[in-house]
This record gives structure tokens, C-alpha cells and sequence, in this order.
């Protein structure tokens, strides 16, 4: 669990990082899941863009999408949500919070 102050440097961190996965009209399935969590390996702190006329609102897809890899959620703005996981790679340069 991160705590307030890493969660706001994270927020900071983020206003600078484009969406790196886009979730469609329909619902997330295990391909949106795992592309998620490939990408969360990869990168530890991730946007979403939500489509507008998602099946769900972005809070739902944030409680989801933490729970089902394991990540923090970070933010929620309009269509765009943040999530955070620590990477278990040493392959990465991973975010100092």
C-alpha cells in the first residue's frame, strides 16, 4: 500500500505520461487484463483512456482493474484512470516514490 504523499508524486508523475491502453465500449475481458498487467511490468505506473461511451464509469473500471492485477489506483480524471504496481522485473528502471 502507498501512502498520500507517494500517491500525489505519482499523480504529478502522471500528468506527463499519455494513455497507454485505451478501454473500448464493452466490458474489460482477460486480453484488456493482461495487456494491463504486461504493461504495468513494464512501465509501474500506466493510464487508461476510458471511451465515453464505456459500459461502465471509470470507477468501476479502476476498482477492477486493481483488483484483478493487483495494482494502486493513482487517479481518476474525467475518461482517464492511473494505476500504479511495483514492477518484479530487473530488467526495468523502476519509479523511486
Amino acid at each position: 500500500m502507498i501512502t498520500n504523499s507517494q500517491c500525489e508524486r505519482l499523480k504529478s508523475m502522471a500528468l506527463k505520461i499519455k494513455p497507454t491502453l485505451e478501454i473500448s465500449k464493452k466490458d474489460i475481458g482477460v486480453k484488456e487484463i493482461l495487456d494491463i498487467s504486461i504493461a504495468l511490468d513494464l512501465h509501474e505506473l500506466i493510464k487508461i483512456s476510458i471511451h465515453p461511451n464505456a459500459k461502465n464509469n471509470a470507477k468501476t473500471f479502476l476498482k477492477a482493474i486493481c483488483a484483478l492485477t493487483g495494482a494502486e489506483p493513482i487517479s481518476i480524471n474525467n475518461n482517464e484512470i492511473v494505476v500504479y504496481r511495483r514492477s518484479s522485473s530487473n530488467n526495468i528502471e523502476h519509479i523511486e516514490i
